[in-house]
């Protein structure tokens, strides 16, 4: 079955004047944003830009190239073999990348980076970047169910809004797994003076939000724009309420790492889709859904906390760090684990517990019908 590999390589001649900007085209810059530009793109402003054909050129020459084509254990090592393709296509090559912004703040706990894309004249697409490989990153993915608005949210709506000021025509919003989230969330938060030069946001795989975001007005009157598609089997992106209707895109046997978009298929010049996700989608999503209802805030925080804080006594700043050293990563975090206070380990054993019965019990209801479907 063909992915976006394969879409570049059949549609890559055409450029968006032939054939309208479309998902699956936002989806290649959304894979495109993994890559690191440091030190390639001019920060903060949108008034210069460059070709993804010169940028390619650009970051082929770096000397650390390899470091840089190296996104981490989630993201596909083949996004580089996008990148090429689509810097080389009549497509895609003379795509500008202009208002580059990067943030990695270990403090107030933010992994933020944002690229616009000119696409065409009077079009242009704001592309959030998902969670990358950091520990930082994937605590405020956590975040989301404690407080009102992460610091990559309000950059996130910042950022839009310098967009729409510093750009003419109308935009698209977009961006994969978190970036999702974020492209949401900056269009809800968009002054009613933009939101009419706002067509579509895109949403793959994002994480929802909270019952109280979902029911605003804010959110309710953007659903007719929000296109949201999951693999599946999606769990990153079935973690809390969504917003509108979404669709189901068939994708390899890969357990978590359907999340990735170069496992999702595609035929022609649309995503092959399904009635409905995997059963292993809905006990998941139904079991961590659960079980964050059930904590407190305050529980739910100290949880949060106390699981970075023991992955940090392992010294590991990224999942590849820790996957690194694996054996010697699991005694570090065993041994943090029984250094905790007894109240507060009490407290994160309970929570296990809440989430492993969950799990057991719509393990348990999920093989029961199948025997009876049998």
């Amino acid at each position: 079955m063909a992915n976006l590999i394969d879409y570049l390589k059949w549609r890559g001649d055409l450029s968006f004047d032939a054939v309208p900007f479309s998902e699956i085209d936002a989806l290649v810059l959304c894979q495109l944003s993994y890559l690191d530009f440091e030190g390639l793109l001019e920060k903060e402003s949108f008034t210069s830009s460059v070709t993804l054909s010169d940028l390619y050129s650009k970051f082929c020459q770096t000397l650390d190239y390899e470091r840089r084509i190296d996104a981490g254990l989630m993201i596909s090592k083949q996004s580089i073999d996008v990148f090429k393709l689509a810097s080389e296509s009549n497509r895609f090559g003379s795509v500008s990348v202009t208002g580059y912004e990067f943030i990695l703040d270990p403090k107030k706990e933010e992994q933020f980076t944002a690229f616009t894309y000119l696409i065409k004249d009077k079009l242009s697409y704001v592309c959030y970047r998902g969670t990358d490989d950091t520990f930082v990153g994937w605590k405020e993915d956590f975040n989301l169910a404690i407080e009102d608005e992460v610091p990559a949210q309000a950059d996130a709506r910042r950022y839009l809004q310098t967009a729409l000021k510093s750009l003419k025509g109308n935009f698209c919003v977009g961006g994969h797994s978190k970036g999702g989230n974020l492209a949401i969330y900056s269009v809800a938060k968009c002054p009613e003076k933009f939101l009419k030069r706002i067509n579509l946001i895109y949403n793959f795989d994002g994480p929802g939000f909270t019952e109280k975001k979902i029911q605003s007005q804010e959110f309710y009157q953007i659903i007719p724009r929000i296109r949201s598609y999951y693999p599946q089997l999606s769990i990153v992106g079935m973690l809390f309420t969504h917003a509108g209707e979404y669709r189901v895109v068939e994708s390899d046997p890969a357990g978590i790492m359907s999340h990735d978009p170069l496992k999702w298929h595609i035929m022609g010049a649309k995503f092959v889709t399904l009635k409905d996700f995997d059963k292993e989608t809905i006990v998941i999503s139904d079991s961590l859904n659960s079980w964050m209802k059930k904590m407190t805030p305050e529980q739910t925080e100290i949880f949060v906390d106390t699981l970075f804080d023991i992955i940090a006594s392992t010294g590991a700043k990224t999942n590849t760090e820790l996957e690194a050293n694996g054996w010697l990563n699991s005694l570090k975090i065993a041994n943090a684990i029984r250094r905790l206070d007894p109240e507060l380990r009490h407290v994160v054993e309970d929570v296990l517990k809440e989430l492993f019965a969950a799990i057991r019990s719509n393990v348990s209801w999920v093989r029961k019908h199948q025997k009876l479907d049998n």
